[in-house]
């Protein structure tokens, strides 16, 4: 990775020594090198593999736990400091559900570190008052410092209206979705029907939304997996029901993190069997270029909703 600092004398001792890393690998000295994403506020501690992540209502669902968007991109963040590699590919399974006001401990295990590749382990938990503490994720993932150059695309982007010819995405929920994740995001409908739309109406064509983070770019692996993590309101559409749904895991894989302003979601609910739905989508960039791909698996709950 360009900018870097590739001095061997910047590693704390503590984490060479946990790793059984040798003299000349350069760790992440946390100088600004690498992209952040300021709405996750990430802290670091007097641990370079530990971070913490307080659970805040602007991270969280408006029923009152961690949006796992948020989950995945403390993760990568911490991955990514960490390592001092950018994050290629992340899959996350979900134990638990930090609620608004938890901090989320996130400590960061690398099995592998090459002279290119790095495979890491992230372990998110919450310690409550009693001193008890609960794994709430954990993620597997890949970095690499590999040059740029050699990028190509096999897919072609939809050809679908711009971001401000497309009606905006109906609220989904009758719940109160001021100062949640919700407020940090903006989402069109390019294509079929999301939420009360699609209730009772099936969906059977083409899901497609653009996205975006006011005031924050997406292309970042953290901002991809935040954007990302959509694909149970799919397949609620695709079955024509209340939207509503828990995710098992979520896993995104980064193409190109050059930015964009807004995303296209092109979201395609692939099946749905015992209550447990899966499906996939690509993250397109306003000028055609595929960022990177996400599946998500997820259990449809919709008895505890009711229409906005």
């Amino acid at each position: 990775m360009t900018n870097v600092v590739q001095s061997a004398m910047r590693i704390p001792t503590t984490l060479r020594e946990r790793f059984g890393l040798p003299e000349g690998i350069a760790l992440c000295d946390r100088l600004g090198v690498l992209p952040t994403f300021d709405l996750l506020d990430l802290l670091p501690t007097d641990d370079p593999a530990r971070f913490r992540l307080a659970a805040t209502k602007a991270l969280c669902t408006p029923f009152g736990f961690l949006y796992g968007g948020s989950g995945i991109a403390a993760s990568i963040e911490a991955a990514e400091r960490t390592t001092g590699r950018r994050l290629q590919w992340i899959t996350t399974q979900f134990i638990g559900t930090p609620l608004p006001g938890d901090v989320v401990d996130l400590h960061v295990a690398l099995p592998a570190h090459g002279k290119a590749t790095t495979q890491s382990q992230v372990f998110g938990s919450v310690t409550n008052a009693d001193g008890e503490t609960r794994r709430v994720f954990t993620s597997l993932a890949a970095h690499t410092d590999r040059p740029s150059g050699d990028g190509e695309s096999f897919l072609q982007m939809p050809d679908v209206a711009p971001p401000d010819e497309c009606p905006p995405m109906s609220e989904p929920f009758a719940a109160a979705l001021a100062g949640t994740f919700f407020d940090h995001l903006e989402r069109r409908i390019a294509s079929g029907a999301f939420a009360i739309q699609a209730i009772d109406n099936p969906q059977t064509g083409p899901l497609r939304l653009w996205c975006r983070i006011p005031d924050h770019e997406i292309g970042s692996a953290a901002t991809q997996a935040f954007v990302a993590d959509i694909i149970p309101l799919a397949v609620c559409a695709a079955l024509g029901v209340m939207p509503g749904g828990t995710s098992l895991d979520n896993t995104v894989r980064i193409i190109d993190p050059e930015p964009s302003e807004w995303v296209l979601l092109d979201i395609h609910p692939e099946g749905f069997h015992r209550g447990v739905g899966h499906g996939s989508l690509e993250l397109w960039s306003q000028d055609g270029r595929l960022l990177g791909v996400a599946q998500q698996t997820c259990l449809i709950r919709t008895s505890h909703h009711t229409r906005p």
